[in-house]
């Protein structure tokens, strides 16, 4: 039997049979929305008004605030016959990888941010920074590898960046990187401080500025953090007679504010991390020159928080309730595991899971507090080298 012909069918003319089955604009917006990036930059190639309506900055905008999931960055290197290395995006929750991104270098490493921006530091340059955005691939790097007025100690003396942080000011916008020099001498050592703005172009400097009031953490991410345009670093136990003439407190904290570029008042650390390490008569910390791999700091959502190991005890997370007030919160004590001295709290998921770098086995796992479980998540190419990204990976 013949089938009726369009026209009959609908009581339309056949002209208008290509408009058929169409989705309305608004309707086709709010699917696309739904979808993840990865997909989103493969659907871009299926007609040119879906790939004006993805690339559009307000569909990127609603995009980025509708998926809000953090992603894990991390350096790669494939070994082949042509050697590729670079930067992948890696979804949390699966592990898969949803974006590279490459570079020339494959000896750059990552800094620990938690930021729409990945920093790089090292490579060719041992004093090299640079800034990469992963939605565009785009980097941004100092004109200069040191600032003027440091330039003579490349020549006199020996110079290496003892530590690296990046970060961004809310209130401007503006994208700043902080380094710790450490300059050797005939009679020491010192901690030398820069400030770099990255203001879109490839015409940074690197500024000077005073040091930390005491030496800090150096050659170690875990002792640094970035929060709401604020640096926190902290303090080594490097010299106990510090601590034991009441100098400073073990586990406090030197702020840097990115915005001023000045260093804040000391943060003082829970009362009782402190005491647990001067101890009555206060000489815990000369007998354990390996206590300042059992203190760390870290960004879970938000908060400053101290990592403390107490030894075949736990791991008590302080969280910094209130900055004035120097108020601490315990708010997770983990049972003690043989592998938490390698083990670095890195994110704080939505229903408390708590995502690990597992530094012993290269690996991320999450710990349920609520039923006291492990699960191993995947493996790491190289767990010193990885960071938090939480912008969009549209461009």
């Amino acid at each position: 039997m013949a089938l009726p012909t369009p026209s009959k069918r609908s009581g339309k003319d056949p002209s208008d049979a290509s408009g058929a089955g169409a989705l309305p604009p608004d309707g086709l917006y709010e699917i696309l929305l739904r979808l993840p990036a990865k997909d989103l930059c493969r659907l871009r190639g299926v007609c040119r008004s879906w790939r004006s309506l993805t690339s559009d900055p307000l569909f990127i905008k609603d995009h980025a605030g509708r998926h809000t999931r953090p992603f894990l960055a991390s350096t790669f290197v494939d070994h082949g016959e042509d050697v590729s290395c670079g930067v992948s995006i890696v979804d949390v929750s699966s592990g898969d990888v949803v974006k590279r991104i490459h570079t020339r270098d494959k000896d750059v490493r990552l800094q620990r941010t938690y930021l729409d921006r990945v920093c790089m530091v090292g490579g060719r340059h041992p004093l090299a920074v640079t800034a990469l955005d992963p939605a565009t691939g785009a980097t941004l790097a100092p004109s200069r590898d040191i600032s003027v007025e440091y330039e003579d100690l490349l020549e006199r003396r020996y110079v290496s960046m003892d530590s690296c942080a990046f970060g961004k000011v809310s209130s401007t916008g503006e994208y700043k990187a902080l380094r710790l020099l450490n300059v050797g001498s005939p009679v020491g050592s010192q901690q030398l401080c820069e400030v770099m703005t990255l203001d879109g172009s490839n015409l940074a400097r690197w500024r000077p500025k005073r040091g930390p009031p005491l030496p800090v953490c150096s050659n170690n991410k875990i002792t640094s953090v970035v929060i709401d345009g604020v640096v926190y670093f902290l303090f080594g136990f490097f010299d106990p007679y510090k601590y034991l003439k009441g100098m400073i407190k073990p586990g406090s904290i030197a702020p840097f504010n990115l915005k001023t570029e000045e260093w804040m008042p000391t943060l003082s650390g829970p009362e009782s991390v402190s005491s647990y390490y001067l101890g009555g008569n206060k000489i815990t910390i000369s007998r354990s020159p390996e206590a300042v791999e059992h203190l760390s700091i870290t960004n879970l959502n938000g908060f400053l928080v101290i990592v403390h190991l107490v030894h075949r005890i736990s791991m008590d997370l302080w969280f910094l309730m209130d900055v004035e007030k120097g108020l601490w919160d315990k708010k997770y004590s983990i049972r003690y595991r043989s592998d938490y001295r390698r083990a670095y709290p890195l994110l704080l998921l939505d229903d408390e899971r708590i995502i690990f770098i597992m530094q012993s086995k290269d690996t991320l796992i999450s710990y349920d507090p609520k039923t006291d479980t492990y699960t191993d998540m995947f493996h790491l190419q190289d767990y010193r080298s990885i960071g938090i990204y939480t912008g969009s990976l549209l461009s």
